[in-house]
Protein backbone atom coordinates (compact mmCIF):
# COMPACT_ATOMS: atom_id res chain seq x y z
CA UNK A 1 0.00 0.00 0.00
CA UNK A 2 1.33 3.72 -0.77
CA UNK A 3 3.06 3.17 -4.23
CA UNK A 4 -0.28 1.75 -5.84
CA UNK A 5 0.81 -1.16 -7.92
CA UNK A 6 -1.08 -3.87 -8.53
CA UNK A 7 2.21 -6.07 -9.33
CA UNK A 8 3.45 -4.92 -5.94
CA UNK A 9 2.49 -8.45 -3.94
CA UNK A 10 3.42 -9.37 -0.71
CA UNK A 11 6.00 -11.91 -0.87
CA UNK A 12 7.49 -12.32 2.63
CA UNK A 13 8.91 -10.21 5.76
CA UNK A 14 11.23 -7.62 6.14
CA UNK A 15 10.63 -6.40 9.45
CA UNK A 16 7.19 -7.08 11.01
CA UNK A 17 4.54 -4.25 11.31
CA UNK A 18 3.57 -2.79 15.01
CA UNK A 19 1.13 -0.65 16.71
CA UNK A 20 2.51 1.26 19.65
CA UNK A 21 0.38 2.94 22.24
CA UNK A 22 0.59 6.08 24.95
CA UNK A 23 -2.13 6.88 27.24
CA UNK A 24 -2.16 9.93 28.71
CA UNK A 25 -4.53 11.24 31.54
CA UNK A 26 -4.92 13.56 34.59
CA UNK A 27 -7.69 13.03 36.79
CA UNK A 28 -10.43 13.90 34.46
CA UNK A 29 -9.56 13.42 30.82
CA UNK A 30 -7.45 10.51 29.20
CA UNK A 31 -6.28 10.28 26.07
CA UNK A 32 -4.74 7.20 23.92
CA UNK A 33 -2.11 8.24 21.01
CA UNK A 34 -1.32 5.24 18.63
CA UNK A 35 1.10 4.90 16.18
CA UNK A 36 1.26 2.37 13.48
CA UNK A 37 3.49 0.80 11.30
CA UNK A 38 1.42 0.86 7.88
CA UNK A 39 0.15 3.09 5.19
CA UNK A 40 -2.50 5.18 6.81
CA UNK A 41 -5.20 4.72 9.08
CA UNK A 42 -8.89 4.31 7.72
CA UNK A 43 -12.06 5.79 9.32
CA UNK A 44 -13.55 2.13 9.35
CA UNK A 45 -10.66 0.81 11.11
CA UNK A 46 -11.04 3.66 13.63
CA UNK A 47 -14.39 2.79 13.69
CA UNK A 48 -13.82 -0.96 14.76
CA UNK A 49 -11.32 -0.07 16.99
CA UNK A 50 -13.44 2.04 19.20
CA UNK A 51 -16.21 -0.71 19.14
CA UNK A 52 -13.62 -3.53 20.44
CA UNK A 53 -12.54 -1.08 22.94
CA UNK A 54 -15.36 -0.11 24.62
CA UNK A 55 -16.63 -4.22 24.46
CA UNK A 56 -13.45 -4.56 26.63
CA UNK A 57 -12.97 -1.26 28.96
CA UNK A 58 -16.21 0.64 28.80
CA UNK A 59 -17.01 3.92 27.76
CA UNK A 60 -13.20 5.44 29.04
CA UNK A 61 -11.79 4.92 25.08
CA UNK A 62 -14.30 6.94 22.74
CA UNK A 63 -13.59 8.51 19.10
CA UNK A 64 -12.91 11.37 20.72
CA UNK A 65 -10.50 10.56 22.82
CA UNK A 66 -8.50 8.09 20.41
CA UNK A 67 -6.00 9.24 18.02
CA UNK A 68 -4.96 7.16 15.42
CA UNK A 69 -1.74 7.77 12.79
CA UNK A 70 0.34 5.63 10.74
CA UNK A 71 3.91 6.22 9.79
CA UNK A 72 3.07 5.79 6.27
CA UNK A 73 5.60 3.19 5.13
CA UNK A 74 5.05 2.02 1.86
CA UNK A 75 5.81 -1.92 2.48
CA UNK A 76 2.65 -2.52 4.03
CA UNK A 77 -0.18 -4.29 2.96
CA UNK A 78 -3.33 -2.47 2.03
CA UNK A 79 -6.83 -3.84 1.61
CA UNK A 80 -8.33 -2.15 4.63
CA UNK A 81 -9.48 1.29 3.75
CA UNK A 82 -13.46 1.92 2.64
CA UNK A 83 -13.19 4.04 -0.56
CA UNK A 84 -12.80 2.35 -3.81
CA UNK A 85 -9.53 4.50 -5.33
CA UNK A 86 -7.55 2.98 -2.31
CA UNK A 87 -8.74 -0.50 -2.84
CA UNK A 88 -8.01 -0.93 -6.37
CA UNK A 89 -4.10 -1.48 -5.91
CA UNK A 90 -4.98 -4.11 -3.40
CA UNK A 91 -7.88 -5.57 -5.62
CA UNK A 92 -10.22 -5.17 -3.29
CA UNK A 93 -11.09 -5.27 0.41
CA UNK A 94 -8.92 -7.27 2.26
CA UNK A 95 -10.69 -9.47 5.65
CA UNK A 96 -6.95 -10.69 6.68
CA UNK A 97 -5.23 -7.00 6.56
CA UNK A 98 -8.10 -5.48 7.96
CA UNK A 99 -8.81 -7.29 11.39
CA UNK A 100 -4.91 -7.89 12.09
CA UNK A 101 -5.01 -3.99 12.34
CA UNK A 102 -7.32 -3.86 14.26
CA UNK A 103 -6.54 -6.86 16.75
CA UNK A 104 -3.07 -5.22 17.12
CA UNK A 105 -4.08 -1.71 17.55
CA UNK A 106 -6.80 -2.96 20.46
CA UNK A 107 -4.10 -4.93 22.18
CA UNK A 108 -1.63 -1.78 22.16
CA UNK A 109 -4.18 0.16 23.38
CA UNK A 110 -5.15 -2.28 26.09
CA UNK A 111 -1.39 -3.08 27.26
CA UNK A 112 -0.63 0.55 28.06
CA UNK A 113 -4.05 0.72 29.52
CA UNK A 114 -3.21 -2.37 31.60
CA UNK A 115 0.48 -0.38 32.58
CA UNK A 116 -0.97 3.10 33.64
CA UNK A 117 0.58 4.53 36.39
CA UNK A 118 1.97 8.18 37.83
CA UNK A 119 5.03 9.73 35.86
CA UNK A 120 5.95 12.45 34.22
CA UNK A 121 6.10 13.28 30.63
CA UNK A 122 9.20 15.50 29.11
CA UNK A 123 9.68 17.10 25.86
CA UNK A 124 12.90 18.10 23.61
CA UNK A 125 12.80 18.94 20.04
CA UNK A 126 16.48 19.21 17.23
CA UNK A 127 17.56 18.69 13.89
CA UNK A 128 18.09 15.46 11.64
CA UNK A 129 20.19 16.12 9.02
CA UNK A 130 21.51 13.99 5.97
CA UNK A 131 17.99 11.88 6.50
CA UNK A 132 15.75 13.74 3.86
CA UNK A 133 15.59 16.35 0.93
CA UNK A 134 12.50 17.76 -1.21
CA UNK A 135 11.26 15.48 -3.85
CA UNK A 136 10.03 18.01 -5.86
CA UNK A 137 11.99 21.03 -5.44
CA UNK A 138 10.75 22.81 -8.75
CA UNK A 139 7.48 22.68 -7.84
CA UNK A 140 8.47 24.30 -3.69
CA UNK A 141 9.91 27.38 -6.02
CA UNK A 142 6.46 28.03 -6.99
CA UNK A 143 5.22 29.36 -3.72
CA UNK A 144 5.28 32.70 -2.75
CA UNK A 145 8.95 34.42 -1.90
CA UNK A 146 7.49 35.56 1.53
CA UNK A 147 6.29 32.20 2.30
CA UNK A 148 9.89 30.28 1.34
CA UNK A 149 11.76 33.21 2.92
CA UNK A 150 10.24 32.56 6.16
CA UNK A 151 11.90 28.88 6.17
CA UNK A 152 15.81 27.85 5.95
CA UNK A 153 15.32 25.30 4.03
CA UNK A 154 12.34 23.47 1.51
CA UNK A 155 12.40 20.62 3.89
CA UNK A 156 11.74 20.61 7.87
CA UNK A 157 14.26 18.86 9.68
CA UNK A 158 12.59 19.37 13.29
CA UNK A 159 12.19 16.50 15.24
CA UNK A 160 10.01 17.01 18.55
CA UNK A 161 10.14 14.33 20.79
CA UNK A 162 8.15 13.55 24.33
CA UNK A 163 9.41 11.22 27.24
CA UNK A 164 7.30 9.17 29.51
CA UNK A 165 8.53 8.64 32.73
CA UNK A 166 7.58 7.17 36.16
CA UNK A 167 7.70 9.00 39.03
CA UNK A 168 11.35 7.58 39.66
CA UNK A 169 12.33 8.64 36.46
CA UNK A 170 12.72 5.31 34.82
CA UNK A 171 12.14 5.56 31.35
CA UNK A 172 8.22 3.66 29.87
CA UNK A 173 8.22 5.16 26.60
CA UNK A 174 8.84 7.46 23.62
CA UNK A 175 7.48 9.01 20.51
CA UNK A 176 8.76 11.53 18.18
CA UNK A 177 7.60 13.04 15.34
CA UNK A 178 9.71 13.87 12.08
CA UNK A 179 9.08 14.52 8.53
CA UNK A 180 9.98 11.82 5.93
CA UNK A 181 9.11 9.49 3.71
CA UNK A 182 9.34 5.89 4.77
CA UNK A 183 10.08 5.19 1.13
CA UNK A 184 13.68 3.90 1.43
CA UNK A 185 12.10 0.33 0.42
CA UNK A 186 10.99 1.09 -3.42
CA UNK A 187 8.49 0.15 -5.44
CA UNK A 188 9.92 -2.99 -6.86
CA UNK A 189 10.00 -4.61 -2.76
CA UNK A 190 7.42 -6.97 -1.84
CA UNK A 191 8.49 -7.41 1.61
CA UNK A 192 6.04 -6.18 4.45
CA UNK A 193 8.34 -3.22 5.78
CA UNK A 194 7.71 -0.88 8.80
CA UNK A 195 11.00 1.14 6.31
CA UNK A 196 13.16 3.87 8.38
CA UNK A 197 10.99 4.83 11.00
CA UNK A 198 9.84 0.95 11.57
CA UNK A 199 13.58 -0.09 11.95
CA UNK A 200 14.53 3.20 13.52
CA UNK A 201 11.54 2.06 16.37
CA UNK A 202 13.40 -1.33 16.76
CA UNK A 203 16.93 0.59 17.54
CA UNK A 204 15.40 2.60 20.22
CA UNK A 205 13.42 -0.23 21.97
CA UNK A 206 16.25 -2.65 21.91
CA UNK A 207 18.49 0.40 23.60
CA UNK A 208 16.08 -0.03 26.15
CA UNK A 209 14.83 -3.34 26.51
CA UNK A 210 18.12 -4.83 25.66
CA UNK A 211 19.45 -7.18 22.95
CA UNK A 212 17.58 -10.41 25.37
CA UNK A 213 13.98 -8.73 24.31
CA UNK A 214 12.27 -9.63 21.31
CA UNK A 215 10.44 -7.03 19.08
CA UNK A 216 7.32 -5.82 20.34
CA UNK A 217 7.89 -7.57 23.56
CA UNK A 218 9.42 -5.45 25.82
CA UNK A 219 8.26 -3.46 28.21
CA UNK A 220 9.47 0.55 26.75
CA UNK A 221 7.56 1.53 23.60
CA UNK A 222 9.12 4.01 21.05
CA UNK A 223 6.98 5.43 18.39
CA UNK A 224 8.65 7.09 15.16
CA UNK A 225 5.27 9.13 14.15
CA UNK A 226 5.01 10.34 10.53
CA UNK A 227 5.15 14.79 10.74
CA UNK A 228 4.55 16.74 7.56
CA UNK A 229 6.09 14.72 5.26
CA UNK A 230 4.57 15.78 1.83
CA UNK A 231 6.97 16.08 -0.69
CA UNK A 232 9.81 14.87 1.86
CA UNK A 233 11.95 12.14 0.62
CA UNK A 234 14.33 9.89 2.19
CA UNK A 235 16.17 9.21 -0.81
CA UNK A 236 19.17 11.62 -0.77
CA UNK A 237 20.79 11.25 -3.69
CA UNK A 238 17.82 12.37 -5.34
CA UNK A 239 16.03 10.91 -8.79
CA UNK A 240 18.20 9.54 -11.27
CA UNK A 241 18.13 7.10 -14.41
CA UNK A 242 17.81 3.72 -14.65
CA UNK A 243 19.55 2.76 -17.30
CA UNK A 244 22.86 5.01 -16.12
CA UNK A 245 22.19 6.10 -11.93
CA UNK A 246 25.01 7.97 -12.39
CA UNK A 247 22.80 10.32 -14.81
CA UNK A 248 20.55 13.11 -13.29
CA UNK A 249 17.37 12.89 -14.59
CA UNK A 250 15.39 15.83 -15.92
CA UNK A 251 13.49 17.47 -12.34
CA UNK A 252 10.85 19.24 -14.00
CA UNK A 253 9.26 15.73 -16.24
CA UNK A 254 10.74 12.82 -13.93
CA UNK A 255 12.20 11.39 -17.07
CA UNK A 256 15.47 10.79 -19.07
CA UNK A 257 16.25 10.04 -22.47
CA UNK A 258 13.30 12.70 -23.53
CA UNK A 259 11.04 11.64 -21.65
CA UNK A 260 11.72 7.80 -22.64
CA UNK A 261 12.22 6.45 -19.27
CA UNK A 262 10.86 7.43 -15.68
CA UNK A 263 13.34 8.62 -13.21
CA UNK A 264 14.05 6.71 -10.02
CA UNK A 265 14.99 7.88 -6.51
CA UNK A 266 17.89 6.46 -4.85
CA UNK A 267 18.84 6.40 -1.07
CA UNK A 268 22.10 6.44 0.63
CA UNK A 269 22.49 2.95 0.71
CA UNK A 270 24.57 0.38 -1.57
CA UNK A 271 20.75 -1.30 -2.00
CA UNK A 272 17.06 -0.26 -0.47
CA UNK A 273 17.43 -2.45 2.41
CA UNK A 274 20.59 -0.96 3.48
CA UNK A 275 19.43 2.64 2.72
CA UNK A 276 16.27 1.78 5.31
CA UNK A 277 18.73 1.29 8.10
CA UNK A 278 20.68 4.49 7.03
CA UNK A 279 17.85 6.48 7.36
CA UNK A 280 16.74 4.33 10.55
CA UNK A 281 19.77 5.09 12.48
CA UNK A 282 20.12 8.74 11.54
CA UNK A 283 16.11 9.23 13.00
CA UNK A 284 17.57 6.70 15.71
CA UNK A 285 20.52 8.76 16.84
CA UNK A 286 18.86 11.85 17.07
CA UNK A 287 16.17 10.42 18.67
CA UNK A 288 18.63 9.24 21.72
CA UNK A 289 20.35 12.10 22.33
CA UNK A 290 17.16 14.26 22.41
CA UNK A 291 15.61 11.48 25.04
CA UNK A 292 18.81 11.68 27.03
CA UNK A 293 18.34 15.67 27.27
CA UNK A 294 14.85 15.74 27.40
CA UNK A 295 14.81 17.95 31.14
CA UNK A 296 11.93 20.20 30.53
CA UNK A 297 8.81 18.80 32.14
CA UNK A 298 5.37 19.02 30.88
CA UNK A 299 2.62 20.16 33.21
CA UNK A 300 -1.15 21.15 33.28
CA UNK A 301 -4.31 19.23 32.24
CA UNK A 302 -4.50 16.84 29.41
CA UNK A 303 -7.37 17.84 26.97
CA UNK A 304 -7.66 16.51 23.12
CA UNK A 305 -10.15 18.23 20.45
CA UNK A 306 -11.52 16.12 17.92
CA UNK A 307 -13.98 17.02 14.64
CA UNK A 308 -15.52 16.27 11.82
CA UNK A 309 -14.62 18.30 8.37
CA UNK A 310 -16.11 18.19 5.21
CA UNK A 311 -13.57 18.62 2.80
CA UNK A 312 -15.47 18.40 -0.12
CA UNK A 313 -16.67 21.77 1.02
CA UNK A 314 -14.19 23.85 2.48
CA UNK A 315 -13.89 27.59 1.54
CA UNK A 316 -10.84 29.28 0.62
CA UNK A 317 -9.42 32.61 0.33
CA UNK A 318 -7.47 33.41 -2.73
CA UNK A 319 -7.98 35.92 -5.04
CA UNK A 320 -11.59 36.21 -4.04
CA UNK A 321 -13.61 33.18 -1.72
CA UNK A 322 -13.26 29.98 -3.40
CA UNK A 323 -14.57 26.57 -2.27
CA UNK A 324 -13.41 23.07 -2.68
CA UNK A 325 -15.59 20.89 -5.32
CA UNK A 326 -16.40 17.04 -5.33
CA UNK A 327 -14.92 15.05 -8.27
CA UNK A 328 -15.79 12.66 -10.49
CA UNK A 329 -13.36 10.32 -12.37
CA UNK A 330 -14.70 10.76 -15.41
CA UNK A 331 -17.44 13.12 -16.69
CA UNK A 332 -17.50 11.38 -20.13
CA UNK A 333 -20.61 9.92 -21.27
CA UNK A 334 -20.77 7.10 -23.60
CA UNK A 335 -23.72 6.87 -26.22
CA UNK A 336 -22.93 4.36 -28.04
Amino acid sequence: MGYAKVSQVTRGIHTRQFSRAFVVGDNSSRVAIVSIDSGMVSHVVKMEVVKALKEKLGDVYTEENVLLTATHTHAAPGGYLQYLLYLIPSQGFIRQTFFSLVKGIVKSVERAHESIQPGYIYWNEGEVHNASINRSPTAYENNPEEERNRYEDNVDRTMFLLKFTDINDKPLGMINWFAVHPTSMNSSNQLISGDNKGVASLMFEEMINGVESLPGKGPFVAAFAQSNAGDVSPNILGARCPSDPSEKCDIDTSTCRGGKERCIALGPGQDMFESTWIIGRKQYKVAKDLFKTAYRRLAGPVLFIHQFIDMSNVELESNGTERVRKIAFNNDVDVS
